[in-house]
């Protein structure tokens, strides 16, 4: 039967198969409507409440677009066309609470629990097995590993189905402008040679435009300082539970407590716990939390619920930080830290993955990108920058 699903980034998105649909129903990839994309980024653009869930959608619709292409459909068999729109639905499944923010404290990457997903007792898993879809290739294709390099090209590469719509999406939500891939060009000159995905040098400038647009995006919202200072308080929080923990302290709220009792204990947490934790249950959890008697879990989950984050800088001196120890009455430990950010690059120029990186085909030569653009080869201060986690108030 077919489907439709209306997007605001895309248009239509047509499902062009049972499997895709019966996918999107499963309880697993429901949850990805609970957990916003940008995760902090959502305190600093009111809008940016958009979820890894239509971004999944998304990032199968851009695949169906390179598989409109007649060269990339034709280097592809039909039932590797099927797995590709399926990693690429299924890509971000892996994702904790807060996107990236829950990899501050968890033992595992996302990545390691989409793969758990797939392969696991869920029904997800069932879906594909029912559907005659092996769930060891579709985890292939998001690992790269697929025999095929064109499909993880496809899924996992400096411009890939996953950047071209985030990068879009993110952007659009955001209120922002300095993302706006030419995503049908780019795709329009899409080639197969020496079979790999490879574009016609009319696409230099697309590219280009989608590679500084990324690097903006970095720069001036995924980095955002009160995005940041977000992911650093959160980090905080835990660190002050966990902390308790270890040294027995008596919990009201035993059942929250259990949630987290692996992970504490530097364990990987059971996907059935994982996959009951959203960016809704987090927030019910730090209201049960701050009726703890310990003062410092209390005002940190405060500072979570109301928007009261950790303050972050790097325009401050470590003498400045440490008169303001001084004057804190509060435990240094769970307030002041020091982090540090590496700036991002525009184009990663040394990936060991051949299919990772972007090349550009001219009269039948092959030419990596960084060989034939001016812009990526400018010095873009790469480089490590140290930033500044302290308090604008004391304890109360």
């Amino acid at each position: 039967m077919e489907k439709f699903i209306r997007d605001n980034v895309h248009g239509e998105i047509y499902l062009d198969d049972k499997v895709f649909s019966e996918l999107i129903d499963t309880d697993e990839f429901q949850r990805l409507r609970r957990i916003i994309q940008l995760g902090g980024g959502q305190f600093v653009f009111p809008s940016a409440n958009h979820t890894r869930f239509s971004h999944c959608i998304g990032v199968y619709h851009v695949i169906c677009k390179f598989l409109e292409n007649e060269i990339i459909n034709k280097g592809i068999s039909s039932k590797d066309k099927k797995v590709v729109k399926i990693a690429g639905l299924l890509h971000d499944i892996g994702h904790g609470p807060f996107s990236h923010t829950f990899e501050l404290i968890s033992t595992v990457h996302h990545e390691q629990y989409t793969v758990e997903i797939i392969r696991g007792n869920t029904q997800i898993n069932k879906v594909l097995i029912n559907n005659g879809i092996d769930p060891q290739e579709v985890v292939s294709v998001i690992e790269g590993k697929h025999k095929n390099k064109i499909v993880n090209s496809l899924v996992s590469s400096q411009l890939d189905a996953d950047r071209l719509d985030y990068l879009l999406r993110d952007s659009k939500g955001a209120g922002v402008s300095y993302s706006k891939p030419d995503i049908d060009w780019i795709i329009r000159n899409a080639r197969i040679h020496q079979k790999q995905l490879v574009f016609t040098n009319k696409a230099i400038n697309a590219i280009e435009n989608f590679l500084l647009g990324r690097y903006h995006m970095f720069k001036q919202v995924y980095e955002h300082k009160i995005s940041i200072a977000f992911d650093n308080t959160f980090k905080m929080w835990f660190k002050r539970l966990k902390d308790l923990y270890i040294s027995k302290y008596k919990f009201k709220a035993l059942k929250v407590i259990e949630i987290f009792k692996e992970v504490f204990e530097n364990k990987i947490m059971p996907l059935e716990k994982y996959t009951n934790l959203d960016d809704y249950t987090m927030f019910e959890i730090f209201k049960i939390i701050r009726d703890e008697d310990d003062p410092i879990v209390k005002d940190l989950s405060n500072r979570l619920i109301n928007r009261k984050f950790l303050k972050v800088s790097s325009d401050i001196s470590l003498e400045t930080i440490e008169k303001m120890k001084l004057d804190f009455k509060g435990n240094h430990t769970y307030y002041f830290d020091v982090a540090t950010i590496r700036n991002n690059s525009i184009y990663n120029q040394n990936s060991e993955k051949k299919e990772e990186n972007i090349y550009i085909l001219n009269n039948d030569e092959l030419s990596n990108l960084k060989d034939l653009s001016e812009i990526i080869n400018v010095d873009w201060n790469n480089n490590i920058k140290k930033i500044y986690i302290f308090p604008m108030y004391n304890v109360e």
